[in-house]
């Protein structure tokens, strides 16, 4: 009787340690795959080019004076 209870408390805990790693591998892949989505949008935020007046996205755009963004170095010439 004894035995059999030493082997239930043991199985509980080793499923009780299984199962707090797993809910911490799920918490970590979740904040992974958050982090990656925020920076994932965060590159896609679109400018407009002061001046052909399209749309590129503001980590291919180049920052010109007085806050302004072009979508080529000939624009940004000009």
């Amino acid at each position: 009787m004894i035995v059999r209870f030493i082997v239930f408390i043991i199985i509980f805990l080793l499923l009780w340690w299984l199962l707090r790693n797993v809910k911490d591998l799920i918490d970590k892949k979740t904040a992974s795959l958050k982090n990656t989505a925020s920076k994932e949008a965060k590159d896609m935020d679109m400018v407009q080019c002061e001046y052909c007046k399209i749309y590129t996205p503001k980590s291919h755009a180049l920052k010109g004076p007085k806050n302004t963004f072009f979508c080529s170095q000939e624009h940004k010439d000009k």
